[in-house]
């Protein structure tokens, strides 16, 4: 194809160069060249050549044609009776002025054909991408589809199945191993798994306690069990891969500890994808971790009673949700509501109940017509957030004023019938200072009703 356009690149202007004065010489044997013409005919065989194949080939062109002109001169042949040099002259700027516009276009195409061949590798490039995420995100459809529960769900059936066997006899981890290996099938899609026991000196057990699929042998010197054991957060190979250690056999551990540090038990994963092993991952598998320890702590200590073992619960969400502003650098939220109009009670009960989210923890403290309290925790919130949440339980319709307190700022609504107490928490906040803030709140407000062993005690005691 290519040895054809060569032909015909020299094979056109030549056969031109020779056509227009043969055919003058038919039309005017007296004048073949168009000298005596008021249009210099002949300049239509170069310019021709000049526009359709460049410089090269005009020139040829013009000079085939001042060659044959010059030797009907030099030859005294009458068709030539003088020398036009002022038509050579034109003939020769047309010619490159031809020839320059050729090669003006040609390097534009050659320019707009250099952008074109990257656009289309970058389009194909998207093009094979585009495909890809739209094959992983059907896949995503499907396994979301695939799972009946939410996280949320199944977390709280977690939560319910540990106080359903808070007093029966039995080890804290017996009958909950399979529905923690099943949340992380689920959602982080573990293949291979094992839960294992871990006693007062952090030792792990060798046999698990339950099993996702068929996990290997625990080995004594596995740096990742070693490294998750010895700090009590998750561990994984992606963080251990720069230390010069023993090869690691499991690729994450996960311990499940409580607020106190205190090893329960131990998820060994030995496989899972390696795309989930990325950071976000890892925070995710650290706070439910946190949040199993914590169900396996209570279920361990079920013998308090009921109004002890929520204000327990609380103070052990609060230490929880320090810990993981503290790890995971975000923020969060303590409420301290007191409602002394009955009326109201009831409407801010069904507004909390209904606005709270999932993560959220709601303690009724004092629950009389007199006085009612309210202790809330907003994890992952800082201060807009929870004057949003405020905004949205419609305490705003309400008139307020701001006013001064040890522990804070107090805001009250509604003619002093509702009183809101708020504490940001972030990686500075001190548990003793926030629990100290609590009760003093506390005291100030419920003057009239005991809370506690004596009038002057606080709800948490511990501080």
């Amino acid at each position: 194809m290519r040895d054809k356009e060569a032909k015909m690149r020299w094979a056109e202007p030549i056969a031109v160069s020779f056509l227009l004065p043969a055919t003058g010489y038919v039309i005017d044997p007296a004048d073949p060249f168009y000298i005596d013409y008021r249009f210099p005919w002949l300049i239509l065989a170069p310019v021709f050549a000049s526009l359709r194949y460049g410089f090269v080939s005009g020139v040829t062109s013009c000079a085939l044609l001042i060659g044959m002109i010059s030797s009907a001169y030099y030859l005294g042949l009458p068709q030539v009776p003088f020398f036009p040099n002022e038509m050579i002259v034109g003939l020769l700027l047309l010619t490159v002025i031809s020839a320059e516009f050729n090669e003006s276009w040609a390097r534009r195409i050659k320019l707009l054909d250099h952008k074109y061949s990257q656009l289309k590798v970058r389009m194909d490039k998207f093009a094979r991408i585009y495909h890809f995420i739209k094959g992983s995100h059907y896949q995503m459809e499907q396994h979301l589809a695939s799972q009946v529960k939410s996280l949320r769900v199944s977390l709280l059936d977690l939560k319910k199945k540990i106080l359903s066997l808070e007093n029966n006899a039995g080890e804290p981890l017996a009958g909950i191993g399979e529905n923690i290996l099943k949340i992380l099938g689920s959602y982080l899609n573990v293949q291979i798994a094992g839960i294992y026991e871990v006693n007062e000196r952090r030792e792990i057990g060798s046999n698990p306690l339950a099993c996702l699929g068929q996990p290997r042998i625990l080995s004594a010197f596995d740096p990742v069990i070693g490294e998750a054991l010895r700090t009590g957060h998750v561990a994984s190979v992606e963080a251990e891969k720069d230390r010069p250690t023993a090869a690691a056999e499991a690729l994450v551990a996960i311990p499940l500890v409580d607020v106190y540090q205190k090893i329960w038990g131990m998820v060994v994963v030995n496989e899972m994808p390696l795309f989930a092993l990325q950071e976000s991952n890892m925070d995710f598998l650290a706070v439910l971790g946190g949040k199993m320890g914590d169900l396996i702590k209570r279920r361990a200590e079920s013998h308090c009673n009921c109004n002890e073992d929520g204000i327990k619960v609380f103070e052990s969400k609060l230490r929880r949700t320090l810990e993981e502003v503290r790890d995971l650098k975000t923020s969060a939220v303590a409420l301290a509501t007191v409602i002394t109009s009955e009326e109201m009670q009831s409407k801010f009960l069904a507004k909390f109940q209904t606005e709270l989210r999932g993560v959220d923890e709601i303690l009724i403290v004092n629950d009389t017509p007199e006085h009612r309290l309210f202790l809330m925790l907003l994890p992952s919130t800082d201060e807009n957030g929870a004057k949003e949440f405020l905004n949205r339980i419609e305490l705003s319709k309400l008139p307020a004023d701001v006013i001064g307190h040890p522990s804070g700022a107090v805001m009250s609504f509604g003619d002093s019938n509702v009183r809101v107490c708020m504490w940001v928490l972030d990686n500075k906040t001190s548990l003793p200072k926030i629990l100290s803030g609590i009760n003093e709140f506390c005291r100030g407000e419920l003057t009239t009703t005991k809370i506690g062993e004596n009038q002057n005690d606080g709800i948490f005691n511990s501080v």
